[in-house]
């Protein structure tokens, strides 16, 4: 039996998982350029770099921030070029026949995209396109809320998070933890990555949409017409809308909600305890503090005891010697004590 893979995430969610589906699709288009939407980590980067060298085409890698180990292949000779902009500004003169569209998860990104990709004539486009399954099929995510107008941005939030079968935002569930912002209301319209393709693909017509209903849905979308079009129909089949992907999707994903929830429960119960700790500290740096009070004025009701015993001790000694001093019998013995003292003198 072998060892569990340390370095394998909990939750799958990067293209790569289903890179020899993606890879294979660029088989039967041919495309003479690929872009990629939305780089992350640079993983599925990559395995596109390594595709496009064995083609001999070129790769261009849209993303506003690259990782470094990207912009180094760029650097090194490898087939990509890499634009750091935002999409869908940032795809203002670039065309190619592959798209691989990662980006910011919403409506309105995602039609601008699209209208960008199928907009020009000429040879049919392929467009691989990531979270057409739940959560963001029918709810937008904002990786930069600002950069949307606020005519297509919906109310939206970052706090807690979502869960299957809820429109809106519970305390618990799939989230952002600060890192994006989505739609507080699942559904409706021009909301969500799946509504934007749907939307757009009763706006042009003619296009095909094939989905593996797996980490997280991908979609590819492309012309029904195209001279490749059947041949990769045929490929996608045996994935496309398969029930036992979308089965084991549904599946894993409650089990990881389940556990962010008990994330989320242990994250609580800890901060409690660490309430409680720093009321307890508190409490005790006042009981010290209080020790300490009580300890110098039980010193100082010592001290004052002290000095007032010996006071009394020395009244007493005055009051006994003003007493002999007056008493009949030192009357008698003076004149011997001066007489004793004479002799001393002599």
């Amino acid at each position: 039996m072998s060892e569990p893979d340390d370095e394998l995430p909990l939750l799958l969610h990067s293209l790569t998982a289903v890179a020899k589906q993606i890879t294979a699709a660029p088989e039967i288009v041919q495309p003479g350029a690929i872009v990629e939407i939305g780089s992350e980590t640079g993983g599925m980067t990559e395995l596109l770099v390594k595709w496009a060298r064995e083609h001999e085409v070129t790769l261009i890698c849209v993303d506003p921030e690259p990782a470094q180990h990207v912009r180094r292949l760029e650097v090194e000779g490898a087939p990509v070029h890499v634009v750091s902009e935002f999409s869908p500004e940032g795809l203002a003169g670039i065309d190619g026949e592959a798209w691989i569209i990662d980006g910011d998860h919403n409506h309105a990104t995602v039609t601008a995209e699209l209208r960008h990709v199928f907009g020009g004539a000429g040879t049919p486009r392929l467009a691989v396109l990531h979270d057409v399954a739940w959560p963001w099929a029918r709810r937008d995510l904002y990786y930069a809320p600002e950069r949307i107008a606020a005519a297509h941005r919906r109310p939206l939030t970052s706090r807690g998070g979502v869960v299957p079968g809820v429109p809106g935002t519970v305390a618990s569930g799939f989230g952002g933890r600060g890192r994006f912002a989505w739609a507080e209301q699942e559904g409706g319209e021009r909301n969500g990555v799946l509504t934007a393709v749907e939307d757009f693909m009763a706006e042009v017509g003619g296009l095909r949409l094939d989905v593996i209903p797996c980490i997280f849905g991908v979609g590819f979308l492309y012309p029904r017409d195209a001279a490749w079009a059947d041949e990769l129909a045929a490929y996608l089949a045996p994935w496309a809308g398969a029930d036992l992907l979308d089965a084991l999707e549904r599946n894993r994903l409650m089990l990881y909600i389940r556990v962010i929830e008990l994330q989320d429960a242990a994250e609580r119960e800890r901060a409690q305890r660490e309430r409680v700790l720093a009321m307890l500290h508190d409490q005790l740096g006042a009981a010290e503090a209080e020790l300490l009070t009580r300890h110098s004025q039980l010193e100082q009701a010592r001290a004052g005891a002290a000095e007032a015993e010996a006071e009394a001790r020395a009244h007493e000694m005055q009051r006994r010697y003003e007493l002999i001093v007056r008493s009949a019998s030192w009357r008698l013995i003076r004149p011997l004590r001066r007489l004793a003292s004479r002799l001393r003198q002599h």
